[in-house]
């Protein structure tokens, strides 16, 4: 007897049924114990929620995407021992794909003035009645129900935010 494998348009279907819901990326502080150059980062398969989040914003831009070695969406995927960066490269698709494209757009204030050890994806965050209508950025004291962890990433070198910055960011979930 074996088990049942997920196939290419099973993972498809899966992408499909996230991007039909409501997004939003969390960034943090984490711990500030990372940021020693031999720190060893924690696991992070397991977690349901962020370290020490700071703040979270509405997904602006969601896509299924396919492998392409000549795509215009580059994600860094590594670090070599050589200091080169090893990146695959991706583009959109109009057909469903076991390939999820992200895009964020934070605004300068978001978040200015911190540093960002660590990111979050969510699914299905709810917001409190107070909140004003149209908000895009939300605070922890603004959240009532966090929502679904999806993905979690521990940010090495870390991110000074800057107010003069209008920090985006980009990456692709395979699923």
């Amino acid at each position: 007897m074996s088990l049942a494998t997920l196939t290419s348009s099973g993972r498809a279907a899966i992408v499909k049924a996230i991007r039909e819901r409501t997004l939003h990326l969390a960034w943090g502080a984490g711990l500030e114990e990372w940021d020693a150059e031999d720190a060893i980062l924690p696991g992070v398969v397991d977690r349901t929620a962020l370290f020490n989040e700071i703040g979270r914003r509405a997904v602006a831009t969601t896509s299924f995407c396919t492998t392409d070695l000549e795509g215009d969406i580059v994600i860094p995927v590594a670090n070599e021992t050589s200091g080169a960066v090893s990146e695959v490269r991706y583009r959109l698709s109009e057909e469903p794909q076991p390939y999820l494209y992200i895009r964020i757009n934070y605004d300068f204030g978001d978040a200015a003035n911190s540093i960002i050890r660590e990111m979050g994806l969510f699914m299905d965050t709810k917001v409190k009645e107070a909140v004003p209508a149209g908000q895009k950025y939300f605070t922890p004291g603004e959240i009532e129900d966090p929502g679904i962890l999806l993905a979690m990433q521990l940010i090495k070198p870390t991110i000074n935010r800057s107010p003069s910055v209008r920090q985006s960011i980009e990456f692709v979930l395979p699923i």
